[in-house]
């Protein structure tokens, strides 16, 4: 039997701008910065400080820009949140990470403080940290030939009673071209219930492999 469940709010940053199903949609061009934003964005966007923004990796910033377009806070109660999952899945990784700590290797002080970033986990921790997210949080690496592992894998843990509400999605953001991989930049977040909860943004049933872009009705959703 196939899995569904029911989307009860998204949000999606790129790089043309934010957009979400919280009803704001705003350019990089207009609000005058490269994407994904500066310590600034957050404030700028969403009226929200957060002092630890601008130190937190590509991958993490795509990410919590998107929660906050899905309105997460509002979606899902406090109650709620502190019993949901993360799962999100990314082709490139901590690249662009990556490459800033091997560069640092060459000066005469190791830049120790971006080495958790290595990992992709810190990235969906400090989303989780935000937004009190403490069910399973499950970090996967896919090829972009064949997304979609996070939405079945929510469905799974939704079905299974893991969790009851999952915020999933897509990262990859990589700042210049390394390892094989072009600059992009994509974060896609969905928060999924139970099919029964109901919602107005509709539900998803399972997402076929062949499917090149299962993300997709997200993004028209935010749009």
């Amino acid at each position: 039997m196939k899995l569904a469940a029911a989307v009860l709010g998204c949000g999606v940053v790129d790089l043309h701008g934010i957009s979400g199903t919280r009803g704001v949609s705003v350019t990089w061009r207009e609000l005058d910065t490269t994407p994904p934003g500066t310590g600034k964005t957050l404030k700028a966007v969403f009226g929200r400080s957060d002092a630890t923004f601008r130190r937190i990796d590509l991958p993490a910033r795509a990410l919590v820009l998107a929660c906050e377009a899905c309105d997460l806070e509002r979606v899902l109660t406090e109650q709620q949140r502190n019993d949901a999952a993360i799962c999100v899945e990314t082709d490139t990784g901590s690249l662009t990470t990556d490459v800033d700590f091997e560069r640092s290797l060459q000066d005469e002080v190791v830049h120790a403080g971006i080495f958790p970033y290595s990992l992709t986990s810190t990235s969906l921790g400090e989303v989780a940290l935000r937004y009190k997210l403490r069910g399973p949080t499950v970090s996967m690496s896919v090829l972009a030939s064949t997304p979609g592992e996070s939405l079945r894998e929510a469905m799974r843990m939704l079905a299974a009673g893991d969790a009851p509400f999952v915020v999933a999605g897509t990262v990859d953001a990589v700042r210049e071209p390394a390892g094989g991989h072009a600059a992009t930049l994509r974060a896609v977040v969905a928060v999924l219930g139970p099919p029964q909860t109901g919602s107005g943004l509709g539900s998803i049933g399972w997402p076929d492999e062949a499917d090149p872009d299962p993300f997709a009705p997200f993004v028209r959703m935010c749009r």
